[in-house]
């Protein structure tokens, strides 16, 4: 499994952080088809009105969407090896469409589409390192998104 922060997503962090920048209180989790099962689209990537260096989900019949995570979502933050990670409390669950692609991972923007302002926080490949399909409008996609910071 591979993850990254995207530069504009550490960028994003940073101003929160240390410069005092506004914290949205719904983040985005959405689903990507570029790179592979077992690797993230580069930290160079972006979000914005013409996302670069990378691919989102499109459904070739059905409706993708990203999914909404609020703040009371994410559980809280625990040691794990040399870092602190939190989670989110429970899965969200992506459902309702066929892929026109297999899915190699997921990422959390600040958007719920992609259009100006939409800030890819970032990436990260699936525990099993295997790429997921959607077949039929009634399969499902559960994702739990965890968030890990290591000294």
């Amino acid at each position: 499994m591979a993850e990254n922060f995207t530069d504009e997503g550490l960028d994003y962090l940073l101003g929160i952080a240390f410069k005092g920048g506004t914290v949205d209180t719904t983040l985005y989790l959405g689903l990507f088809t570029s790179a592979s099962a077992s690797t993230v689209p580069a930290r160079t990537a972006t979000g914005g009105a013409s996302p670069s260096g990378w691919t989102e989900m499109t459904a070739s019949s059905g409706s993708y969407a990203r999914i909404a995570i609020a703040t009371s979502d994410w559980g809280s933050a625990a040691t794990n090896g040399s870092g602190r990670r939190i989670s989110l409390s429970s899965a969200k669950q992506f459902t309702g469409f066929v892929s026109a692609a297999a899915a190699n991972g997921y990422f959390i923007a600040t958007n719920s589409a992609s259009g100006s302002g939409d800030t890819i926080i970032g990436f990260s490949n699936f525990d099993s390192a295997a790429a997921r399909s959607l077949a039929s409008t009634s399969d499902q996609l559960n994702v739990t998104a965890r968030i890990q910071f290591d000294i």
